[in-house]
C-alpha cells in the first residue's frame, strides 16, 4: 500500500524489539535503509509533533550521502532512532511503563491518532513501509491493536553478555532496587533465586534481561508464524549479510534490491561480546563465580536460546 493511499494508511509495518545491549542498533543500521523502508530519526525525537521533520531522512536517499558522509557529519544526517519522544506524544505511557503496554490500553484516539502520525511520517519520508526500533518490554499487544497486520523481529543477545554491559551503561536504574526500576517487582520465585546471591547487582542486571526476554516470548509465541522472526545477536555478527536478507525477506521486500545490496557492504558491525566501547566482554570481565551465578539465575533462557 502507498503511503499516499489515505490519512491512516500503513502496510505492514515492522517493529525490532529487544531488550537493551541486545542489538538493536546493528540490525537497524543494516535493514532500516532498505529503501522501501520509513523510519523515525533523531529529527522525529526533536519534533515529536510534527511528522513532517521526517522529510529530512530522504537526505539517505541522496546519491552517496551514506557512505561519503554519513560518520563525518553525525549527528546531522539522519540516521533511525527509538524516538521515544514521538510515541509518548501519541500515548504519555509508552516509554517507561512500569508493565507490559496491552491491547487494553488502546483507546480509539489513541489508535486513530498514532495511526495517523506514522503515515504521515511515510509520507514525507516518501516511503511505502515502516521499521521502528524499540527496547524494553515487547509492547506486542499493543501495536497489533493499532496495526492488526503488524509484523515483529526479535533480536536476543547472550543474557551473561547484556548483563555485563547494562552495569556499565548509565540509564539502567538497577541500583536503585525492584521497588523502584522501571520494571516493577520481579516474580517470588526469580527475587528467592536472585537473593540467593546477596541480591548482586550484577545478578539484578541479569535478572532484567529475564524478565524482558520471557515478556517478550510469551507475546510473540501468539502471533503466526509469519509475523514473528527471531535473530539471534550472535548470529548477525557472524554472518550480519545473511541476517539482514533473512529480515528484509521476512518483511515482504527484496532482499535483492541494487541498492539495498549497495548498501550492506558499507555498514561495519562489531561484535560487541568480544568487547563493547569501553566495555570489557563479559568473559574477560567476569569471574567464574559470577558467571555461575548467572548460568544459575538464567539458566532456562540461556538453555532456550542456545547459550547453554
Amino acid at each position: 500500500m502507498s503511503p499516499a493511499g489515505g490519512e491512516d494508511a500503513v502496510d505492514r509495518p515492522v517493529f525490532v524489539i529487544g531488550s537493551g545491549r541486545s542489538g538493536l542498533t546493528p540490525l537497524l543500521d543494516l535493514i532500516a535503509y532498505h529503501p522501501a523502508f520509513g523510519w523515525l530519526s533523531q529529527y522525529n525525537a526533536r519534533w515529536p509533533g510534527r511528522p513532517r521533520a521526517s522529510f529530512l531522512s530522504r537526505a539517505v536517499d541522496l546519491p552517496g550521502l551514506r557512505g561519503s558522509l554519513k560518520f563525518r557529519l553525525l549527528p546531522y544526517i539522519p540516521t533511525h532512532d527509538e524516538s521515544y519522544p514521538f510515541w509518548t506524544a501519541l500515548f504519555r505511557g509508552f516509554a517507561r511503563p512500569f508493565r507490559d503496554l496491552e491491547a487494553g490500553d488502546v483507546t480509539s484516539h489513541v489508535r486513530a491518532r498514532t495511526r495517523r502520525a506514522v503515515s504521515r511520517v511515510l509520507r514525507h519520508q516518501g516511503k511505502p513501509r515502516f521499521i521502528a526500533e524499540y527496547s524494553g518490554w515487547s509492547r506486542v499487544a499493543f501495536m497489533k491493536a493499532i496495526f492488526p497486520d503488524a509484523r515483529f523481529i526479535h533480536i536476543i543477545r547472550d543474557g551473561r553478555a547484556v548483563a555485563n554491559s547494562l552495569i556499565h551503561v548509565d540509564w539502567w536504574l538497577g541500583w536503585e532496587g525492584i521497588y523502584k526500576w522501571r520494571l516493577g517487582p520481579p516474580r517470588p520465585e526469580w527475587i528467592a533465586l536472585w537473593e540467593k546471591y546477596d541480591r548482586s547487582f550484577l545478578g539484578l542486571a541479569g535478572l532484567y534481561w529475564k524478565i524482558l526476554v520471557n515478556n517478550i516470548r510469551e507475546k510473540t509465541d501468539a502471533l503466526a508464524a509469519d509475523e514473528f522472526l527471531l535473530v539471534r545477536y550472535e548470529d548477525l555478527v557472524r554472518d550480519p549479510l545473511a541476517k539482514a536478507k533473512e529480515c528484509i525477506a521476512f518483511a515482504g521486500l527484496d532482499p535483492e534490491h541494487p541498492r539495498f545490496r549497495r548498501h550492506l557492504p558499507t555498514v561495519r558491525i562489531v561484535d560487541a561480546n568480544a568487547a563493547e566501547l569501553r566495555i570489557p566482554s563479559w568473559r574477560s570481565n567476569l569471574s567464574e563465580a559470577q558467571v555461575a551465578m548467572l548460568d544459575d539465575i538464567l539458566g532456562d533462557e540461556l538453555t532456550r536460546y542456545g547459550y547453554l
